[in-house]
Parts: C-alpha cells; structure tokens; sequence
C-alpha cells in the first residue's frame, strides 16, 4: 500500500503543482472535473442511505458554484459589492428551489426528506465549501498561487506525517469508531510535521506578507482543520460501511479520499487571508 501510494505521489505531485502555478482556466478545468468526480462518488455513498441519487445535475450545480467564483471578480470589477453579493445569493437560493422542487414532484414521498438533505448537504460541501473557495483562493492576486501552494502543501505533508508516524510509533488509539486505526501518536505528529511545513512555506512563499507568528499559526490551523475534514469524510464512509469513495487513484482511493482534509481547509485559509489584510 505505502508504495502504491508513494508512486501516485511521484506521478500526480509535479501535475498538480504545475497546474497550480499556470493557473487560470486549466486550473479551473482541473477544479471542475475533480469536483465533478466527487459529486459523482458521494452520489454512490449516499445511495447507502437512500434511493439512488442521479449526480448529473449535482455535477453541474457544482461546476456553476466553480465558474461564479471564477467570474466573481470580472462581476466585482463592474457592478457594486451589494449587486456582485445578490448574485451569490440567489444562487443559493436557485440551489434549494430546485432541489426541493424535484423532490415535490417525485411519485414517492417516504424519505425524500433525507433525500434533499443528502442532495443538499453534497452540492454545497463540494461546489460552495471546497470548489468555490479553492477557485477563489487562487484567484487572490497576487499571492493566489502561493496561498494554493501553501495549502496544498501544508495539508498534505500533515496527512503523510499522521500516516507514516502512525504507523511507526502509533500505539494508543484515538478512540474515535470513525476511524478506528488512527491513533493519538499519528494526530500529533501531524499536527507537529503540518505546522512546520506551514510555517517554512509561510515564510518561502509570503515572506512580505506574513509574520513567523502567523506562518506558524496557518500552520497549525490547516493540519488540524485538514485531519477534521479527514474524519469527517470517514464518518460517512464509515455509515455507509465502505473504506475508500472510489479506486481512482491508485493507493488512495478516490477523489473524496484525496481532497477531504481540503474542505475545511480551503474556506478556512480564504477567509482567513482576506480577514487579516485588513486587520494587519
């Protein structure tokens, strides 16, 4: 398994940073057709709870949260920030009309309730929460491609720390039954290998910009929001009695399984940069 995964490593890790660093509408394309993988994979896990879902208009709903981000500041450029914010929200509000709407006029009524909630719950976790926001992220001129690096790089080294350190040294367990085989020793050298990574690449990539104070808190914020978002994707998993959400990449499983510990992440850091520029 470890080297299944350290060669997906090798192939994909120089892609993905030279897609990262080119930027514009490959890394859009990239975004929505990764999106689009998960929509489809976490239509086939909640199908564990309920009826099949169709991912198709899932799949575009969330490509159209991606493309408003990418748009978003072409629209900020030439219409007012309460105009830009209207066509954001009503968005959302198209998102719930119509998802509610197609459940209305099903033959069935028993469990659509959980129908729309599971719907829902997917179209904005993958299109607003990661899509939209990594497409944002990137589009911070000019530190957008650092701040992907930094994330990137950060959540992932703190994920291959908790992994290889778990399996070192791990011996007390976690005590979560969402994730039975992490343990206490794995977390902690993730959160401890997150934060430096953080921290050096903070000070690489942004060193004008950010403090060692604040390098090192990115740091740490990102490997402890990275492991929720990886415990979070596990409870459905774990719910829906599956180890991986696919087999798409060898050694580590699918889409979902590789983009969890984004999900928080990504949101989290945006929100984050944008909140301290005007507070620095």
């Amino acid at each position: 398994m470890f080297w299944r995964r350290a060669l997906s490593v090798v192939v994909l890790a120089p892609l993905v940073l030279l897609i990262i660093y080119w930027g514009d509408w490959l890394y859009v394309l990239v975004v929505l057709v990764a999106m689009s993988m998960m929509q489809v994979e976490y239509c086939r896990l909640a199908q564990h709870f309920t009826e099949k879902l169709n991912p198709v208009m899932p799949a575009l709903l969330t490509g159209a949260f991606c493309l408003l981000a990418y748009f978003l500041p072409t629209l900020t450029r030439s219409l007012p920030v309460s105009s830009v914010s209207a066509v954001t929200f009503s968005f959302f509000t198209f998102v719930f009309i119509y998802v509610f709407a197609e459940s209305i006029f099903r033959a069935k009524v028993d469990g659509e309730l959980i129908r729309v909630t599971l719907k829902l719950t997917g179209i904005l976790t993958i299109g607003w929460v990661l899509g939209y926001h990594l497409i944002l992220l990137r589009n911070a001129e000019p530190v957008g491609r650092n701040l992907i690096f930094l994330l990137i790089g950060t959540v992932w080294c703190s994920d291959t720390g908790a992994y290889l350190v778990g399996v070192a040294f791990g011996k007390h367990k976690l005590g979560t039954p969402v994730s039975p085989r992490k343990t206490v020793e794995g977390t902690i050298g993730g959160l401890l290998i997150g934060t430096l990574i953080g921290f050096l690449l903070g000070m690489l990539l942004l060193k004008d910009t950010l403090s060692w104070g604040n390098a090192a808190f990115i740091g740490l914020f990102l490997s402890a929001l990275g492991q929720l978002g990886d415990l979070s994707a596990s409870l459905m998993k774990r719910t829906a009695g599956v180890k991986d959400s696919g087999d798409v990449i060898p050694g580590h499983g699918g889409f979902i399984d590789r983009c969890d510990s984004l999900i928080f992440t990504t949101p989290a850091l945006y929100y984050y940069w944008e909140l301290t520029k005007y507070l620095v």
